[in-house]
């Protein structure tokens, strides 16, 4: 009996499914965001003009923004999105792995842009398109993970449905669709879907604070 009690009290103060996944997503994010930093050298100034080194570094500076920009607002969503359910089956495991996985991958991406951003080329073409298929990657994975939760509500917390899980889904799909096409563009005008694709962010960051969905209100005063 006693023995059934000790293991009873370990269990529940354990950290639950939800919170478990939550903290190894916030380490995740804080590692890759904390990498992206590493792009931005320190520039030769030997003989050199420091102001004028310092300012050819701005492809460095605007992949860093980005990119920080990216996964602070991948952050936001993410911490939204754990507070509306209270536990996990194996799909949103899958989902919320292959978001991490994107965000593991964005320094690389960051980089490449930093190094061919400037170059006005091909290469700069082909950084951008590259860049965007990333993001449009991020938005597959948000996908899975509102699909895991469409199939099986009882996931979410009171309150919420597969209906909502739907319309999340349905923003996923749109936001998959643009980053692809925002790629596209990269392939031609470069800097017209660099701007793009920072509206975009912003976008989400703006509706990741909201309680609408495609104008719906669906959370109310919750």
């Amino acid at each position: 009996m006693f023995s059934r009690n000790v293991v009873s009290s370990e269990r529940r103060s354990e950290p639950s499914d939800t919170a478990r996944v939550e903290a190894f997503s916030d380490g995740v994010m804080a590692i890759a965001i904390t990498l992206l930093v590493i792009e931005i050298h320190l520039p030769d100034t030997e003989g050199g003009n420091l102001l004028h080194d310092l300012g050819h570094l701005w492809p460095s500076y605007f992949a860093y923004a980005a990119s920080f920009l990216t996964i602070g607002v991948i952050w936001l969503c993410h911490h939204r999105f754990f507070g509306r359910i209270r536990r996990m089956d194996g799909l949103l495991h899958v989902g919320n792995l292959l978001l991490l996985l994107a965000v593991a991958f964005l320094p690389f991406p960051t980089t490449v842009l930093a190094h061919h951003l400037e170059d006005g080329g091909p290469n700069a073409r082909v950084a951008v398109a590259f860049y965007g298929v990333v993001a449009s990657w991020q938005t597959a994975a948000w996908f899975v993970m509102w699909m895991a939760l469409r199939r099986n509500p009882d996931l979410f917390e009171p309150g919420y449905d597969a209906e909502f899980a739907r319309l999340e889904s349905k923003q996923a799909v749109i936001g998959f669709v643009v980053f692809d096409v925002i790629a596209a563009i990269g392939l031609a005008v470069p800097i017209l879907a660099l701007i793009l694709y920072l509206l975009m962010i912003l976008l989400f960051g703006y509706t990741s604070t909201r309680s609408h969905v495609f104008g719906r209100e669906l959370e109310g005063s919750r």
